[in-house]
């Protein structure tokens, strides 16, 4: 017995710094992987590495992390260590489960029974031949946002409490590398998201139109951007006027500064003042706390205010006196805040007529209107009908994953021969609702794609022709006489389109749509 315990106390001694090198050892790989990831601010190159190192330092299968964004969403990066795609069992599924657990209980997992731990309804057969798991929160300010899991495949020693201690240390760590880079990324993508808006959507170019008198928007446009004076603009609705702002805005000295929109129409008078000026806690009922006005929200840069119009003349008298002077007053304050805005107007309706029967401040009209800029109605544009409908078939087929090149002639036609009381936005919405409507493997926009309320051109030649009745009115004369011009001009040229076209002045598929509608051939 005594010659026996010395050597028994040998063994023992032997073990226990066995188990200390090797955890010298795990401390070692924790904190070159925790370097490893402390040297970046890329979230993907984190999770690579996080799982990576998790998957080596445990010694498992397979390993994953799952996110939880603010809205709710999950977002998973899985990476498998051994194995083929296809035998993945730490798929969604099983992600989801174990999150679930996680967050439930707000602790880590180690188990080496699925079936005990979520019982048999819960785990398939799939999963039963996992003999061991371990999931491990990631923590911000005692919120979980995220949850690292690690599995081994039967025939392996489960996952030890040493493990779980490592995957502790590590999740708190990442979390907040995770944390950071996330800030870090939604700022640059924040950034490049207005530098896109800027360069793209909101440059001047990006505004479509050759008509002569959108010519002589964009030449008035081009005196107005280096200044942050207040404009009107005026034109129908649906003719661009918001664009326009912005377009004022982000091309102009207040660009960095915020562009803030309102819409005077929708809301009714006490709203819209509460809305502009902002309140103080306990203004009203409901005012349960501080609230900024969109006036002083667009301090630095502009607001724009459409359908100016809609304004009540109470809230016009409040508006004038903080255009005059500079300050503002929310609801229930006796302080006032000093504000720097730049304004634009716009209104669909003829504001001066408002003026003169009394609806409109006279005064804060003239303070308004120092430049005005009246935007044309679509059907005063000319051939910036065909050129926007274009635009919007490319920008609606790449949209929907259809490969389709271009219109019929006649569908052109029925386009050109309506008024469209919608303007340009009106015109969007149809050409979109063609492309949804239309089969995927269509080539060309048929005219049975246009919408019942626009001309129509499928008609046969002979229903086509203009009524032949005694009764003669302006339309029957007029199409005669249209119809005999037509074909004069077909007969002269020898029955060439283009020749006729040139002749009338207009366009050689406006002669083929004509030529159908009063049912004119060469027999």
């Amino acid at each position: 017995m005594v010659t026996d315990t010395p050597t028994s106390l040998s063994k023992n001694q032997s073990e226990r710094i066995q188990s200390l090198k090797q955890q010298i050892k795990s401390y070692e790989g924790l904190c070159n992987l925790l370097l490893t990831i402390g040297s970046t601010l890329d979230v993907k190159t984190i999770l690579d590495r996080v799982v990576k190192g998790a998957v080596s330092l445990c010694r498992a299968d397979e390993g994953a992390i799952l996110l939880f964004d603010p809205t709710g969403e999950n977002t998973a990066k899985t990476l498998i260590r051994e194995g083929l795609p296809s035998s993945i069992l730490l798929d969604h599924y099983l992600n989801t489960l174990l999150a679930g657990w996680i967050t439930r209980h707000r602790k880590p997992l180690l188990t080496d029974n699925l079936l005990r731990t979520f019982g048999q309804r819960h785990v398939p057969e799939k999963y039963r031949t996992i003999s061991s798991v371990l999931a491990v929160p990631l923590t911000i300010r005692r919120e979980i946002t995220g949850v690292i899991h690690l599995i081994r495949r039967e025939k392996r020693a489960p996952f030890s409490e040493w493990e779980q201690h490592l995957m502790h240390i590590l999740a708190s760590q990442c979390a907040q590398f995770i944390a950071n880079a996330r800030l870090h990324e939604e700022l640059f993508r924040e950034s490049a998201r207005l530098r896109r808006e800027v360069e793209e959507r909101y440059a001047f170019h990006g505004i479509i139109g050759r008509s002569e008198k959108m010519q002589a928007v964009f030449t008035l446009l081009e005196r107005i951007l280096p200044t942050d004076t207040r404009v009107l603009l005026e034109g129908e609705t649906g003719t661009g006027k918001e664009l326009i702002a912005r377009v004022l805005h982000y091309n102009g000295p207040r660009k960095d500064g915020p562009f803030v929109a309102l819409d005077c129409g929708a809301l009714p008078a006490n709203l819209l003042e509460s809305e502009l000026f902002g309140y103080v806690k306990g203004a009203f009922t409901g005012a349960h706390q501080d609230r900024k006005g969109l006036l002083e929200a667009a301090n630095g840069g502009t607001i724009f205010l459409d359908e100016i119009v809609n304004m009540p003349l109470e809230v016009q008298g409040k508006l004038l006196r903080a255009i005059e002077t500079c300050e503002i007053r929310p609801l229930g304050s006796n302080r006032v805040k000093q504000i720097d805005i730049r304004i634009i107007a716009a209104a669909s309706d003829d504001l001066r007529s408002r003026v003169e029967a009394g609806r409109f401040r006279r005064d804060l009209f003239y303070r308004l209107n120092v430049v005005s800029i009246h935007l044309p109605p679509l059907r005063e544009r000319g051939d910036d009908l065909v050129i926007l409908a274009h635009h919007f078939l490319e920008k609606m087929a790449q949209q929907y994953g259809k490969p389709i090149a271009g219109f019929r002639p006649e569908t052109l036609a029925g386009l050109e021969n309506y008024h469209w009381p919608g303007n340009v936005r009106e015109l969007e919405n149809v050409i979109e609702r063609m492309i949804v409507l239309a089969p995927s493997d269509t080539e060309y926009l048929e005219p049975e794609l246009l919408p019942a309320h626009l001309p129509s051109v499928r008609t046969s030649a002979s229903d086509a022709r203009p009524p032949d009745s005694g009764k003669r009115t302006l339309k029957t004369m007029t199409e005669a006489f249209e119809k005999a011009l037509l074909r004069e001009a077909l007969e002269k040229s020898r029955w060439n389109q283009s020749s006729a076209a040139r002749e009338l002045g207009i366009s050689e598929r406006m002669v083929r749509y004509k030529m159908q509608k009063f049912g004119i051939s060469r027999d």
